[in-house]
């Protein structure tokens, strides 16, 4: 199972980014089942409804991939978010997935955008969920959608989504039939001309089913500061500070204690180098709360580009001693400093940056943000010299991410390069939403 997906580590300028499976963008036809869908009389050709954590919720696992066994239209289809709606036809997919690089060259499509088309797509999952689940929140996470993406859970409209390159969330509690069967569909509007390089269309990034307990930490909720470790290189006596903010959505106020337990990643928590409990806070229901803890570590590694040394901060909410929510966050030891007499640099060395600026696309694989491939990108500018990824020009997949923090790479995390007014005469890029309001509900 991946890393959580809202985790960002790297929250500066320059993002010492603390991202990595090759699984080319694929259509497997499967055998069928006949299935009766309940709300209406026909019956449909599809694969059996995924079974989402089939076994009962301890606390202790909160994010599922939920890329495998979706059903895919080039086009737009009339009622296809309705959950009677007949998908046989339908090609079966696995996310991530790009429709454009499916499509055929024409000289009349753009050479921006690689001379390939985008349109309209539509994508549709059965899936059901174990009745234990009942009293837990759940939301399903978008890594990316380019773009125009509009959601739908058994048929209600959750919202849309028009950027293409930021991570969104919906939760879905109040739209799940438990024990049954589900079903989600997404609209993907792709409208051209819309970007000055390649995008890619479709789900191009990871899904993610996610159940939490109503009391819960929140998306990218845990901040960590290691505000002296200039003055402790060594690794011991540093000083760390951990932000978490905990979420109350149940019907009553939540007594919490919030523990922090440190080690190294890929190891076990017998080889922490720090941890802590704090004290007893209190988060009013239907509210969230910022719970500070102030600890200090030792026998910690630093992270650099050439010893990319790689920690696991494992965030614990416990209420009567039991863990409600875990919720971990991958984190590397170490400071920098810009000055415009000396330059860069990183844990007190001075260093160029030896660069490049990379696009997010795969070349023929398109713009699926596999692991595998995007590792292995990271590992060739790894050999050629390479310390550090301009990503031009948005927000970078977390599995690239991953692999820079793995393989000692610094990343300058772009937002975007335009705003009000669209670049190269591409009238439906994000210009057209930049000053609107993000709609309720979607996180």
């Amino acid at each position: 199972m991946k890393n959580l997906k809202w985790k960002k580590v790297g929250s500066a300028v320059l993002a010492t980014a603390l991202a990595g499976s090759m699984v080319l963008p694929a259509t497997a036809y499967a055998q069928g089942e006949i299935v009766q869908l309940e709300g209406g009389t026909s019956t449909q050709t599809n694969t059996a409804p995924e079974q989402v954590f089939l076994n009962k919720y301890s606390g202790t696992v909160r994010t599922q991939n939920f890329n495998d066994n979706w059903k895919f239209y080039l086009g737009d289809a009339s009622g296809a978010q309705t959950p009677a709606f007949d998908d046989s036809s339908w090609d079966q997919v696995n996310l991530p997935h790009d429709y454009s690089i499916d499509q055929k060259y024409s000289q009349k499509m753009e050479a921006e955008s690689g001379y390939l088309p985008g349109g309209t797509g539509w994508y549709r999952k059965n899936f059901t969920v174990d009745e234990s689940l009942k009293g837990k929140r759940i939301s399903i996470d978008f890594g990316g959608v380019y773009m125009n993406a509009t959601i739908y859970v058994n048929g209600k409209k959750l919202g849309t989504h028009p950027n293409g390159y930021t991570p969104f969330s919906f939760d879905i509690t109040d739209n799940v039939k438990f024990g049954k069967e589900n079903v989600i569909a997404v609209k993907v509007d792709h409208q051209t001309p819309s970007s000055r390089f390649y995008s890619g269309s479709g789900i191009y990034r990871d899904v993610d089913f996610v159940v939490t307990d109503t009391v819960h930490v929140d998306k990218n909720g845990t901040k960590i500061e290691t505000p002296d470790l200039k003055d402790h290189a060594d690794g011991n006596n540093v000083a760390v500070k951990v932000k978490t903010t905990v979420v109350n959505e149940s019907e009553n106020n939540a007594s919490v204690k919030v523990k922090h337990t440190i080690y190294p990643k890929n190891g076990t928590a017998e080889q922490a180098v720090g941890t802590f409990e704090t004290e007893v806070a209190t988060v009013d229901k239907g509210k969230s709360k910022d719970v500070q803890a102030d600890f200090t570590v030792s026998g910690v590694k630093l992270w650099s580009t050439t010893t990319p040394n790689l920690y696991t901060v494992k965030t614990e909410v416990l209420m009567d001693g039991t863990t409600v929510d875990t919720y971990e966050t991958d984190y590397g030891f170490r400071y920098f400093d810009f000055n415009n007499n000396t330059g860069f640099s990183l844990n007190g060395q001075k260093m160029k940056l030896q660069g490049v600026c990379m696009h997010h696309d795969q070349g023929a694989l398109g713009s699926v943000a596999n692991d595998r491939s995007t590792e292995r990108q990271v590992e060739i500018l790894k050999m050629m010299g390479c310390n550090s990824i301009r990503v031009t020009h948005n927000p970078a997949s977390d599995e690239l991410i991953d692999a820079c923090n793995k393989h000692g790479i610094l990343v300058i995390d772009e937002a975007f390069d335009g705003w009000v007014a669209p670049k190269n005469s591409n009238s439906n890029d994000y210009s057209k939403w930049f000053n609107k309001k993000i709609e309720d509900g979607n996180e």
